[in-house]
């Protein structure tokens, strides 16, 4: 289980999303600090909510892992949102989590769905962790293809999947959930989150270029991590 501690101060609240088999466990652990925090795996089908809590960087976060899915409807939503404001207080992020390679006809139907019955702050509220980053990159040693670059693929996505990312105003980050010490995609997650709940009144986009150049820079941050 991740370290149980007192919340005083603000709490990033972080909600993950997406199908079965899609990292979402693993990717909420990351973010945790701890690979006990949720149970993953796909002889381990998660058919309730989980929640757990943590201290990461200064930051006090409560992140709520959901059922994985390929239908999302609208009884669906009420469970989920029923959920979040009992074990939530405050803005919330969606976390929408997508296995590398293309985007299925499958994620599309669902993403709609999110959108649908979620509502339109979906859309502003939404970063998407394109997962299994580690797969990709082996097989693209397979292909030889030495050093995989991450915008190479997302140069390689169609036009309709371009324009679903476009619905989040582009804000999305690859995540190897295997490697040990991914602080840096925590902080990129965390900064892009304090940004859009800063942002939650007006309107405005939080690029994804933005955080990356901040973190690999190893300058101080957006969110003042270093």
């Amino acid at each position: 289980m991740a370290t149980s501690i007192s919340f005083s101060d603000q709490i990033i609240n972080l909600v993950l999303l997406g199908r079965i088999g899609s990292g979402k466990s693993r990717t909420g652990n990351t973010i945790l600090g701890s690979n006990e925090a949720f149970k993953f795996g796909f002889q381990i089908e998660t058919k309730s909510y989980a929640i757990e809590r943590a201290s990461r960087f200064e930051r006090h976060l409560l992140v709520i892992d959901t059922p994985g899915m390929d239908i999302f409807l609208q009884e669906e939503s009420v469970k989920l949102r029923k959920y979040i404001s009992e074990m939530a207080q405050g803005n919330v992020i969606y976390l929408l989590c997508i296995k590398i390679g293309h985007i299925t006809e499958k994620e599309h139907i669902l993403i709609k769905q999110y959108i649908r019955y979620i509502g339109n702050d979906f859309e502003k509220r939404t970063i998407v962790i394109f997962t299994h980053l580690d797969e990709w990159i082996s097989d693209s040693h397979d292909q030889g293809i030495l050093e995989p670059k991450f915008e190479d693929f997302i140069a390689t996505l169609d036009k309709n999947s371009i324009e679903l990312l476009e619905k989040f105003d582009m804000r999305y980050i690859s995540s190897n959930n295997r490697k040990s010490g991914n602080d840096e995609i925590v902080k990129q997650i965390i900064c892009m989150a304090e940004q859009l709940n800063q942002q939650s009144s007006v309107s405005g986009a939080v690029p994804q270029r933005q955080c990356d150049l901040e973190v690999e820079s190893r300058s101080i941050l957006c969110c003042n991590y270093m």
